[in-house]
């Protein structure tokens, strides 16, 4: 398998910043954040990072139940758009940039590491998941809430896979063949 140049890295960056996800998190998936927090039974005292935070949309839900939360993204325009919205929510959030592919946190920091329809477009999933283990503490949740190719947007990136150019050499496509979804305990 080829290595992710740095250059791929900067084009996602680039993409996600001329968007406006913060109204599809709004407008689209308002909810999933709040089921992906109640799924990973995130309370009151754990330590929560949310990996490809985007906007935040899984991270207000964890703050809001008392949690210490620490957003991260590829992305700083999206972290840039979040930090407003915690202050106005009243929530405390540590926006951090971070590449999932490469976390710049210690081994088992987090009691619970958590992704709402984000880190699915990481060009390696094996790298980020390893990440994810890394820095989830021993008996921690993994939490992780992505599109399913017999889902919608699944069948909808099917339709435009004749259309749209491959992922780069080494690159993972964002909806892999997820048949069955299961929780995930760190070793």
């Amino acid at each position: 398998m080829q290595t992710i140049t740095p250059d791929i890295k900067a084009r996602h960056r680039q993409i996600w910043a001329l968007g406006d996800y913060p109204s599809v998190a709004e407008d689209v998936i308002p909810t999933l954040g709040a089921e992906l927090v109640d799924a990973t039974g995130i309370t009151t005292g754990d330590h929560v990072l949310d990996v490809a935070a985007g906007s935040g949309n899984a991270s207000f839900p964890a703050a809001r139940r008392g949690a210490h939360v620490i957003g991260s993204d590829l992305t700083p325009e999206l972290l840039e758009s979040g930090h407003p919205r915690s202050e106005d929510l009243g929530v405390d959030i540590e926006w951090r940039e971070a590449d999932c592919e490469a976390l710049p946190f210690d081994d088992g920091a987090f009691d619970a590491v958590i992704s709402c329809v984000g880190l699915m477009f990481a060009p390696s999933h094996q790298k980020s998941a390893d990440e994810l283990v890394r820095v989830c503490r021993r008996g921690g949740r993994i939490g992780l809430l992505n599109w399913t190719p017999s889902g919608f947007v699944g069948q909808r990136f099917a339709a435009m896979k004749p259309y749209s150019p491959p992922p780069p050499p080494g690159a993972d496509p964002p909806s892999l063949s997820i048949k069955h979804w299961r929780p995930m305990r760190a070793r």
